[in-house]
């Protein structure tokens, strides 16, 4: 996935937008806390103004963060390429059918035979898939179960990080191999057409879903921890000051030469991600999906037997699908498919931003205009 690329972007704006406000005197007058002189009090309305934002940012942030960066890539990994070719019935009901077969037989258009586009080819499609699912609210599908995997591995990680002598990044690694068991019935949710039974009540057995994706597991665990570690060590090499976590509002300092430095680092981290991250992510997520139980219908079209590689454990099977296989059967088609979808939900996140940082900094540039001296100073 873009999580590198889009972290240094991110890491790049703050510096672009703190130093742009640090430049003028409005901004040195109401935020040097520093200097009692100096101190200024925004209007009144600012908190207005923030809640506002909120309100009106916050569903698209939470929209694009989990639907289109997580939901709609785990769909194209698991759709088969090769769909049957009949249209789905939607799990809406409507009448578009009942109206069609009124049609007088002679008056109905000639359907052509030709294969059937895919659903995760268009992000169009995809959002007609899942509306016609269960409406607005599909769009959100498995997210109380995302939450749940989120707070178990959060308190995990913190458990087996406290171990002695464990680093933070194993103990991540050991939070993910015990939280299997939920993150492979969130792959399963988003899958799955919709049931009644709650997420709990649909976890696979604990033995083999470990037994499945424990190397896979392993395998994303490695490719994003890379990911994440060896940008900044290139970084660190060339001499380029680098953004601390752990000390948010200290900017990097760049120079003359940042910009060929950052080029080299950007390029480095797309490259890792799109030859190492998104495959070990598309590998999981196939086995996972590979473990979904018979009885299930999906929302997509899904090889279950991934061309006859997955013989299910009822007939002596392992019941899911090898790393070897799960490769083998995401065809050239496959990936194209997908990497074109990161392209486009790239591009929309990055639309999305830039409109919400063209509404918010004159906003906020306007309300250190209309600051006040403090009180009592």
């Amino acid at each position: 996935m873009m999580d590198t690329v889009a972290s240094m972007g991110v890491s790049l704006l703050k510096r672009a937008v703190y130093e742009g406000f640090q430049e003028g005197s409005l901004f040195k007058r109401a935020m040097d806390g520093g200097n009692d002189d100096n101190a200024r009090q925004l209007p009144k309305w600012a908190p207005l103004v923030l809640f506002a934002n909120l309100i009106v940012f916050f569903p698209v942030i939470l929209y694009i963060g989990y639907t289109l960066n997580h939901i709609y890539p785990v769909l194209a990994m698991v759709e088969d390429t090769k769909p049957p070719a009949y249209e789905p019935v939607s799990l809406n009901a409507d009448t578009d059918s009942l109206a069609e077969d009124q049609i007088p037989t002679g008056d109905r258009p000639i359907k052509i035979d030709q294969q059937p586009a895919l659903i995760t080819s268009s992000l169009r499609r995809t959002n007609r898939l899942l509306y016609s699912t269960a409406g607005w609210t599909a769009n959100f599908r498995g997210f109380m179960c995302a939450i749940a995997l989120s707070i178990a591995m959060g308190i995990a990680a913190v458990v087996f990080s406290a171990i002695p002598f464990v680093p933070g990044f194993v103990g991540t690694l050991l939070a993910s191999l015990v939280t299997v068991q939920i993150s492979t019935t969130w792959t399963h949710t988003v899958i799955a057409a919709p049931t009644s039974k709650p997420w709990f009540r649909r976890l696979p057995p604990l033995r083999r879903t470990f037994e499945a994706t424990c190397l896979p597991v392993f395998i994303y665990w490695a490719a994003t921890t890379i990911a994440q570690v060896v940008p900044i060590v290139v970084a660190s090499a060339l001499g380029m000051d680098v953004w601390d976590p752990k000390r948010p509002m200290v900017m990097p300092e760049y120079h003359g030469s940042s910009a060929w430095k950052s080029l080299i680092v950007v390029l480095l981290a797309l490259f890792i991600s799109v030859f190492l991250t998104i495959p070990a992510h598309v590998v999981l997520v196939r086995v996972q999906a590979s473990l979904l139980a018979p009885e299930e219908d999906t929302i997509i079209p899904f090889d279950r037997s991934f061309e006859g590689a997955v013989e299910p454990a009822l007939v002596g099977g392992k019941g899911y699908v090898s790393i070897k296989d799960a490769l083998r059967t995401f065809t050239r088609d496959s990936w194209v498919r997908l990497y074109k979808l990161y392209i486009k939900l790239f591009l929309v996140s990055l639309a999305f931003y830039a409109v919400m940082a063209a509404v918010i900094i004159p906003e906020v540039i306007l309300m250190l205009a209309k600051s006040e001296k403090a009180k009592g100073n």
